[in-house]
């Protein structure tokens, strides 16, 4: 968002992002060093194909995203495991919440999770 949209599909967002973004309507979705909701996670957890949609926790046991990728050079781990080099790609749950909040106006779908 910082860099607007380049006119390439897969940069492109709704306005509505875009206009939460400016307007700073992070809500309690914000992560404070950052100044806004953080959208992906980079973690050293091994996944394979089929794990989108898997959930990442943390060492307590909270949720703290969805996997959704790994990053090229991870793809070897399906053969042999190493942690110098196993990367794979979340959501950050605090992004979900945030556009199901501020963006989709998702409220009974939060009020259902305790949200």
């Amino acid at each position: 968002i910082q860099k607007g949209n380049l006119g390439l599909a897969e940069f492109d967002y709704p306005q509505e992002i875009k206009t939460a973004y400016l307007n700073k309507n992070f809500g309690p979705y914000v992560q404070k060093d950052l100044g806004s909701v953080p959208v992906n996670i980079l973690y050293d957890m091994d996944t394979t194909g089929g794990n989108s949609g898997s959930p990442i926790m943390n060492a307590n046991g909270e949720l703290i995203g969805v996997n959704f990728d790994r990053a090229y050079d991870a793809t070897i781990n399906d053969f042999a495991w190493n942690e110098s080099y196993s990367r794979s790609i979340g959501v950050d749950i605090r992004y979900v919440l945030w556009v199901a909040d501020k963006i989709d106006n998702a409220h009974f779908i939060l009020k259902e999770m305790g949200i």
